[in-house]
């Protein structure tokens, strides 16, 4: 039976559950700032009292606290958030693997994850670096 049939949770559109990998499609938050992407939104929250930013096309879910991406953003990188909805032209990312071993089980059989669709090149790319 599907696992869809079954109650249980599939694959969302930045995961890749194919193999014992599971990779995961990352965009770069710092990107959005750099390109000044036309969806990406900021607010004060009243109870908190904090800005926050997030996208309006929900690339990414998560509203992200401004003066911690800052923070980190000085100490070494924000770092990457898992995609959520499909990648705009203009979105930076990168794949994630995880659990990744060289042993049956783990050997990618989905590669065509790792490439941007619609033709676009990812802006990061983890294979060279898996060599």
């Amino acid at each position: 039976m599907p696992l869809a049939e079954r109650g249980e949770p599939g694959s969302a559109v930045g995961e890749c559950r194919q193999c014992r990998t599971f990779c995961d499609r990352l965009v770069e938050p710092r990107g959005c700032l750099e390109l000044r992407c036309s969806y990406l939104y900021s607010y004060v929250d009243p109870f908190r009292g904090g800005l926050y930013m997030g996208c309006m096309r929900k690339v990414f879910r998560a509203e992200i606290d401004v003066a911690m991406f800052e923070a980190q953003e000085r100490n070494g990188g924000y770092g990457g958030i898992k995609m959520t909805g499909e990648p705009l032209p203009q979105c930076q990312f990168r794949v994630e693997p995880a659990y990744e071993r060289a042993e049956p089980g783990h050997e990618c059989v989905n590669p065509g994850f790792f490439d941007a669709e619609d033709g676009r090149e990812p802006a990061f790319d983890l294979r060279d670096a898996l060599a």
